[in-house]
């Protein structure tokens, strides 16, 4: 089971809700599965998730890096997986 984020870097003048990156679920074959994504509270309040998007939550977030660890749960079939991503905010 895999679960990846497909963009890591986004813009510090970003606005609230814009779209970091899509999450997916792949099993063992690489076939993606339907998944629930759930967002650990560690992620300071700057980041959260819309449906399989990681999205921002603040505009004008401090340059850096961020980590976000993340939960996926298959929703057809029992599938569970979980990563941490390092998001790079950007100064532009």
């Amino acid at each position: 089971m895999a679960l990846g984020l497909s963009n890591l870097t986004v813009s510090g003048k970003a606005s609230a809700g814009a779209l970091v990156g899509t999450f997916s679920l792949l099993n063992a074959s690489g076939v993606t599965m339907q998944a629930n994504f759930i967002l650990d509270d560690d992620s300071a309040g700057f980041f959260g998730i819309s449906g399989n998007n990681l999205i921002t939550m603040n505009a004008s977030l401090p340059p850096g890096n961020y980590s976000v660890s993340v939960t996926a749960v298959g929703t057809k079939t029992y599938w569970e997986a979980g990563g941490c991503f390092t998001i790079t905010v950007t100064p532009n």
